[in-house]
């Protein structure tokens, strides 16, 4: 049992703790990034976080989900043509394909820029350019509140937590009230690790609006992010109650249900988010989960399944997940 406990711990230092919105680590043999944001055809950044996957030659080599601003990034790429594929929603604009040239010359780490326009369904509308993407209701907010907001998303898309705050404190001193600006505000601040400050900063949108998923959604990842489960919790539950239509949620709440020991909660919300979204991590925190249980066979099965999915992952986390499968199939044939 104690070895089975040390095992599990090693498989999840080394193949999930480390990445928590990308689905793959960053580390790999290139040296190059590869960053941009998604837009709705009104220039805003869509409401709720979007998949982007990044592929090769047709085939996948990462996938993350946008963050509050629209923003992604990839990191150790190659020189190449590469295909960026932002998902749609199914009800308001279409699944959008664009292509990445990285054309790098030299040894030395290059930044190169590509964003992606959506399209909207046909029949649907979206709000004139400049509102932001911000709550329908925030939209009684005062112009220069709205406007501050929208610089504020700008600096936090160029990677300025610093700045970006300045601007959403701008916008909530117009305007109190201000429901996206507080959730901004709490990404900001968690990203800096100014983790009371962001709980506060997530608490005060939910008072406003405890009907809206954001809230709940940025508190409940910045707790998982900080190993704690527990607390991540309610808030994530929570935002699901209300939204069930992201697999981020379900994706964090299966890990920290697991993390807690509410192992059968925790595989139907893995399983959930990658019938939704079709993230890699969720197949690694269900093969945890599995050999959590004292099943290997189908820890490897999950991991295999991982490995045929991304066939183009750098060769070190491939090498991760190889060496993961023959502990399990040592410990599977230790059971017989």
């Amino acid at each position: 049992m104690r070895s089975q406990t040390i095992f599990h711990r090693r498989l999840l230092t080394v193949l999930l703790i480390g990445s928590l919105l990308a689905v793959v680590s960053a580390r790999a043999q290139g040296v190059h990034t590869l960053q941009g944001k998604v837009q709705l055809p009104n220039g805003a950044p869509p409401m709720r976080p979007v998949k982007v996957t990044l592929t090769f030659n047709g085939v996948r080599v990462y996938e993350t989900f946008t963050d509050l601003s629209g923003g992604f990034s990839f990191t150790g790429l190659h020189r190449g043509v590469y295909q960026l594929t932002a998902e749609g929603d199914g009800e308001n604009f279409e699944t959008t394909r664009v292509n990445a040239e990285i054309l790098a010359y030299g040894a030395a780490p290059q930044s190169f820029t590509q964003n992606v326009p959506l399209r909207s369904k046909a029949g649907k509308s979206l709000p004139p350019a400049g509102t932001g993407a911000i709550d329908a209701s925030d939209l009684e907010a005062p112009a220069r509140a709205r406007e501050a907001y929208e610089r504020g998303l700008k600096r936090a898309a160029d990677n300025q937590p610093e700045k970006a705050l300045k601007h959403f404190q701008e916008a909530l001193a117009l305007h109190p009230s201000f429901y996206s600006a507080h959730v901004a505000l709490g990404d900001q601040l968690a990203k800096l690790k100014r983790d009371d400050e962001a709980a506060a900063a997530y608490q005060k949108a939910i008072e406003l609006k405890p009907g809206r998923a954001a809230a709940y959604v940025g508190l409940g990842l910045m707790r998982v992010k900080q190993q704690r489960y527990a607390d991540a919790l309610a808030p994530l539950r929570h935002s699901l109650e209300i939204d069930k239509q992201s697999s981020a949620p379900y994706l964090f709440l299966g890990l920290a249900e697991m993390m807690t020991g509410d192992l059968a909660a925790a595989e139907q919300h893995l399983l959930r988010a990658y019938e939704i979204g079709k993230p890699m991590l969720a197949r690694l925190y269900l093969a945890s989960l599995y050999e959590k249980q004292g099943e290997p066979a189908r820890a490897i099965q999950q991991l295999q399944a991982a490995l045929k999915e991304n066939p183009n992952l750098p060769e070190a986390r491939a090498a991760d997940i190889h060496n993961a499968i023959e502990k399990l199939r040592r410990q599977a044939g230790a059971k017989q």
